[in-house]
């Protein structure tokens, strides 16, 4: 009996002394800003939903806005919306927790509809960004796909 305790024993002593691993060097940091390629009024013009169906807001107003200190806000149709940049780096974003307004729209287009469900839940997501000249492309785990271009283009 004496001798298993001994052994338990020595066992914790050793676990409680052995180096933790080093952290996954490869697991980018996040910035301490956005990068300048995130920076700016991005507007939303097509949602690519996870079962293949594209969604086109059409007339509606669904944007992010992201500056340089890393302050987020924006419209989801009738309503404004306003966050932080919690976590960026060179492929992921993500958004602190959201602020929103609630009025109750009356949209005319399925599509818009179907974004305006959505648009805040999706916000507070960590998504992986991609821009390729003026359109910035958001895309999520489940397979959604957001694409924004800057307004007026």
């Amino acid at each position: 009996m004496r001798v298993h305790l001994a052994l338990l024993l020595a066992g914790v002593f050793l676990a409680a002394c052995a180096t933790q691993p080093e952290p996954d060097s490869t697991r980018p940091t996040s910035m301490d800003e956005p990068p300048e390629a995130l920076i700016g009024t991005w507007q939303l013009t097509g949602v690519m939903t996870p079962h293949g169906q594209f969604l086109e807001p059409a007339g509606t107003q669904f944007t992010i806005e992201i500056s340089p200190q890393g302050d987020a806000a924006g419209s989801a149709a009738c309503n404004n919306w306003n966050s932080n940049v919690q976590h960026v780096d060179d492929r992921h974003l993500s958004f602190g927790a959201i602020g929103f307004t609630r009025v109750e729209c009356q949209l005319r287009h399925d599509d818009a509809r179907a974004v305006e469900e959505r648009f805040v839940i999706d916000l507070t997501r960590t998504m992986e960004w991609s821009r390729h000249s003026d359109t910035l492309t958001l895309q999520f785990q489940d397979g959604q796909q957001w694409e924004l271009t800057r307004p007026g283009d």
